[in-house]
């Protein structure tokens, strides 16, 4: 059982002084504190020391008689024997502070069962405060629930009311230009491109001229070769690139390879544009060094921005990475691929883009066993090309190539300008879905653009990275946008005393930090074309894949701009 003398906290005392520190003690407490006469004991071994008590000054000082006779020290141990017969006054301040006490706690009860007060301030028994409502407003004259139901009621009410105008606020018109790009260049609204039965105009649709054959990423991974003027697919969105030259040939590596550590053949197969062989490099038992160099590629100059791509198929088991590279190029000059189990045996392609410090590069495969690019060999089969392109620029789709380079033109796809625009320094606002292939050579991602230079309005990814929404004199920039595999933009140009204002994916709309208008005294350049994958006339053309355009030639507030999906 526990004693009855005060043991709480520690103290701290000083050899030869009457003053007792306490940490954590209750030397005053008005119900069982320390009086005058108390004795104070220090216990050190088997010794215990004994000082009568002179006066308290508070809960953590008091005063003894004698001087402390021990060791300075702090956080020590002690013992105060109360349990002496109190002096008469001593007895009466311990009795009326008891009485005081519980008085108080009687007038809280009171208080709590008939106070008017919204609320009143309780004193638990442990000294800690708390807010209660009072029962008399709980319960009586109808103020406690019904009066907080009202509050409820009234913030639900508040609630439904923004909830009203965010939706409203929120909803779109049907899009005065609407064209969803999924499998045609159809419009649903807008002018563009009439097709007719007749005399009868049946369908609108984009403008679209590619000069090339291109090919076509399908469903099962193969690929489709597709022709000269017919629009591209892919994953329900439309492709546009930029034209580019394949400078690596035959595309699928059956001709001038050479292997190390191995051999490398062709053998029954299935490549990407149908064929029925593909090379397949088998490493050697040797202990070394097995990879395969591709053929030498020429017909570019020191200096150039080169992009080297290689789709490939990972045999061996073992290979924890693989890595196609150039020793003739610098930056970037190789990209590695961690081989996790579920990748073998399924197509991969992986692409580099650096500067040629060379004019003729030779690109190489090798594969890597526990990050070790030489290991022995058990003449096992390690990987098989599908195709290999080498071009200027960055990445784009593969160009097929048999005995020479070959070129797919760059693409167009446009609307007439004037038959579907609000007019210069107008309002208006767009809204897409895209997927970005790889930027223009001049480092430029423009998604559409209206008009030409300096009288455009155009959606872009400016060459320095960053998203804007532009007119050519006031923009609104989304500084590092991160982008996903498929992304929404919306943008809104209000020259009604607004601003130009984009969102990316419904995040936060970001503004231009002046009001949205036109130059002042700059006349309208005569461009008369809405282009997709341009920054007007053609230039800085890109690589994207675009679906579900949409345009409305009035401004949008902040809450439609981050509600368009």
């Amino acid at each position: 059982m526990a004693g009855v003398w005060k043991r709480d906290g520690t103290v701290a005392v000083t050899n030869g002084s009457k003053k007792v520190t306490g940490t954590g003690t209750t030397f005053a407490d008005a119900k069982n504190g320390v009086a005058k006469g108390h004795l104070f004991c220090m216990t050190t071994g088997t010794t215990v020391d004994l000082y009568e008590v002179d006066y308290v000054v508070s809960n953590t000082e008091l005063h003894l008689v004698q001087a402390f006779r021990g060791t300075t020290g702090t956080g020590k141990a002690y013992e105060i024997i109360t349990t002496f017969s109190d002096s008469i006054p001593e007895f009466a301040r311990k009795l009326n502070a008891s009485l005081s006490y519980y008085q108080s706690q009687s007038d809280m009860v009171q208080q709590l069962f008939t106070s008017d007060a919204a609320e009143i301030t309780v004193t638990a028994p442990d000294g800690t405060t708390h807010k209660l409502i009072p029962w008399k407003r709980v319960t009586s004259e109808g103020e406690g629930q019904a009066a907080r139901a009202k509050v409820e009621a009234d913030k639900a009410a508040a609630s439904a009311a923004l909830a009203t105008d965010v939706v409203r606020d929120s909803a779109m018109p049907l899009p005065d230009v609407w064209s969803p790009l999924v499998d045609s260049l159809r419009l649903v609204t807008g002018k563009g491109k009439e097709i007719k039965v007749g005399e009868d105009v049946v369908a609108r649709r984009w403008e679209f001229e590619r000069l090339s054959a291109a090919t076509e990423r399908q469903k099962d991974g193969k690929l489709r070769l597709v022709p000269a003027g017919e629009p591209r697919y892919e994953g329900g969105a439309l492709v546009k690139e930029r034209g580019s030259t394949n400078l690596y040939f035959p595309h699928d590596a059956s001709v001038g390879c050479t292997p190390v550590g191995g051999a490398a053949a062709m053998s029954a197969g299935s490549g990407l544009l149908g064929e029925t062989q593909t090379l397949k490099f088998s490493e050697d038992s040797t202990n070394g060094s097995h990879y395969l160099w591709l053929r030498t590629t020429g017909a570019v100059t020191v200096g150039d921005s080169v992009s080297v791509s290689v789709e490939l198929i990972v045999h061996k088991a073992a290979f924890n990475k693989i890595r196609i590279g150039c020793n003739e190029m610098s930056g970037a000059d190789r990209v590695t691929l961690s081989v996790t189990p579920d990748l073998i045996g399924k197509p991969q392609l992986l692409t580099f883009t650096g500067t040629a410090n060379a004019a003729t590069l030779r690109p190489y495969v090798w594969g890597m066993v526990a990050d070790s690019p030489s290991w022995q060999g058990d003449g096992s089969l390690n990987f098989e090309i599908l195709s290999v392109q080498v071009e200027k620029g960055p990445p784009t789709s593969l160009i097929p190539t048999t005995t020479a380079a070959a070129t797919r033109a760059a693409e167009s796809v446009w609307l007439p300008g004037p038959a579907n625009s609000a007019g210069y320094g107008k309002s208006r606002t767009y809204a897409f879905e895209f997927e970005i292939i790889s930027p223009s050579t001049s480092g430029y991602v423009p998604f559409i653009c209206e008009g030409a230079y300096p009288t455009r309005t155009l959606i872009t990814v400016w060459n320095d990275g960053n998203l804007q929404a532009n007119n050519d004199y006031v923009r609104a920039t989304m500084s590092s946008p991160v982008f996903k595999k498929r992304n929404v933009i919306s943008a809104t140009f209000d020259y009604d005393g607004g601003y130009v204002m984009l969102s990316l994916n419904g995040s936060p709309v970001v503004k231009s930090p002046v009001v949205c208008t036109v130059k002042p005294g700059q006349a309208e350049i005569a461009y008369e074309k809405l282009e997709i994958g341009a920054l007007g006339g053609g230039g800085h053309q890109s690589s994207i894949r675009i679906r579900n355009f949409r345009q409305w030639n009035r401004p949008s507030p902040e809450a439609q701009l981050r509600a368009i999906k």
